[in-house]
Parts: structure tokens; C-alpha cells; sequence
């Protein structure tokens, strides 16, 4: 029987080397040196790891930031190892992170996702409740990341008000019970020839007050299988992402593969709220 994992601050220059090492692992280079972590810790921020037994599974790095007049954590990375995935190590690792800023006064956490990723959005937005702030178009631009494959680097900026009533709701009781709403579908898809998900229609005038995005449950396979199609999916939500987040509407919740269909997964779209333009990585 393996052991429990457990999450917990790295120290010493051996586990931050095992950082880096796991970033490379993931995106085939490094971002955040172990000198730069060391830092951090130090300093304001927060480095966890979660160990499975004497392995290092994961790990999570965010720095000391200002929204407005407001401290934050701004949780830059989080990495599983490929072996470790889709075992809940990455809700872990949030939680851990949570009781850590709350002990330090610090009552909001942001980052950064690919709005294609539907493993990252199932946890940021459908299990821990974060809000979507933005959408930042080609956030990083190009940076050498065996997972972007060269695609732009699109990004939602999200924010987690970590000691709000919402997220100890969601949080205490988990995601509101899983079932399709009643809404019209922004884009409508088809599974081509190929065995894989592409629009067929994509509907930009729609004013329901609530909306479903579908995006592919597998977009890493489909950026190692088909990256033409890929890039499609990446241009195309990026248009219907900004044109319904300027007419209004804002991300409500995520429905993952499994909730509502087997393999399907949809963003929720309703109006109200608005965006908030100050969060934007240069």
C-alpha cells in the first residue's frame, strides 16, 4: 500500500533542485531557478511540495504581489510529475497553499491557466470556485514549453478570494450538483473523421443569460496529434471567449468530462459582473 501523500514547505537547496528538475520534466525547461525560490520562502512567498513517500510528486510556487492596495499570493507555477496526475495532488497542494496565506493575512490568491486545459479548469474553477478576472491573448508569448507546442500562450487571469463565503461553500460542500442547464451552446462541434472534436458552427450573437462554451477534454493529445486543429481551437475560443466577455457575460462555472457526458466538457457562461482590467500580465 503506498504511502499518503503529504504536502508540506520545501527547504533546503536538494528539494529546490528537485523543483527544477520536475520543471523539466513537465515543460522541458526551467522557469523559476532554485536560487529564486529560496528567495520567496524567505520573503513573503510560499514554495509546497507534496511528497509521495521519499518522491517528490509536485510542487506549487507563488510570490508576494499588490492588487490595487491589496497584498496577494500570485501563484506562478504548479507542476505535477505525468506518474502522479489525477490524483487530487494539485487540490492538495491549493488547499495547503489557502491555510498558509489566511495564517498570514493574505485573503486572496491569483494565477494564471490555458482556458484549453480542461484538467486546470475542472480544479480552478469547478472545485476550489476561482473567478475568471480576464483573458489575456498570448500572455506570455512564445517561451520554449514542451506543452504549449508553439501555440500562443492565451491565458484566463483568475482570482480566489480565498476567505470569501463563496469559496468556504464550495469548498466545504463541493461544486453544486452536476446537471446540464438548459442553454444554448456558443459553438456547436462534431467528432470529424479523425476521432477528434472540431466546430462546426460557432454562434456569436446568442443572448440567453446563460451560455455553454464546449472546448476538447484532451488538448494535450490533440497538440501531439493534430496541431493544426489545435491552433484552430486556440484562435477560435479566444474570439468567442472575448467577443461574449464584452457583450457581458462572464465564466459562472466549469462542467468537466464525466459530470454531465463521459468525455465533454463545457464552460458556463452568464451575464452579469464585469471584468477586472487591472489584472493584466505585461
Amino acid at each position: 500500500m503506498s504511502p499518503s501523500p503529504k504536502v508540506r514547505r520545501v527547504c533546503g537547496q536538494e528539494e529546490y533542485r528537485e523543483c527544477e528538475q520536475l520543471q523539466r520534466i513537465v515543460w522541458g525547461s526551467i522557469s523559476v531557478s532554485s536560487e529564486l525560490m529560496s528567495v520567496t520562502q524567505k520573503y513573503g512567498g510560499v514554495v509546497l511540495g507534496v511528497w509521495q513517500g521519499k518522491e517528490l510528486a509536485g510542487f506549487l510556487y507563488a510570490f508576494l504581489g499588490q492588487h490595487g492596495r491589496k497584498l496577494i499570493h500570485w501563484s506562478h507555477m504548479m507542476a505535477v510529475h505525468p506518474t502522479y496526475r489525477d490524483q487530487g495532488l494539485g487540490l492538495r497542494m491549493k488547499l495547503a497553499h489557502r491555510r498558509l496565506a489566511l495564517e498570514r493575512g493574505v485573503r486572496s490568491i491569483g494565477w494564471t491557466f490555458d482556458p484549453l486545459q480542461s484538467r486546470n479548469a475542472a480544479l480552478n474553477i469547478h472545485r476550489l470556485g476561482a473567478q475568471v478576472d480576464n483573458y489575456a491573448e498570448d500572455c506570455y508569448g512564445h517561451f520554449p514549453s514542451i506543452i504549449e507546442k508553439g501555440l500562443p500562450s492565451d491565458r484566463f487571469i483568475v482570482h480566489w478570494a480565498i476567505a470569501s463565503r463563496q469559496v468556504e461553500k464550495r469548498l466545504k460542500h463541493g461544486p453544486p450538483s452536476e446537471q446540464k442547464p438548459r442553454a444554448a451552446c456558443i459553438n456547436e462541434t462534431l467528432v470529424n473523421s479523425r476521432g477528434r472534436l472540431e466546430n462546426r458552427r460557432i454562434h456569436y450573437g446568442l443572448r440567453d443569460s446563460i451560455l455553454l462554451l464546449e472546448i476538447p477534454s484532451h488538448t494535450e493529445l490533440m497538440r501531439e496529434q493534430d496541431l493544426a486543429l489545435a491552433r484552430r481551437w486556440r484562435l477560435e475560443t479566444r474570439r468567442m471567449f472575448q467577443r461574449y466577455f464584452v457583450a457581458g457575460y462572464r465564466v459562472k462555472d466549469f462542467m468537466p468530462p464525466g459530470s454531465i457526458s463521459p468525455d465533454r466538457c463545457f464552460y458556463l457562461l452568464a451575464k452579469g459582473g464585469r471584468l477586472d482590467r487591472r489584472r493584466k500580465i505585461e
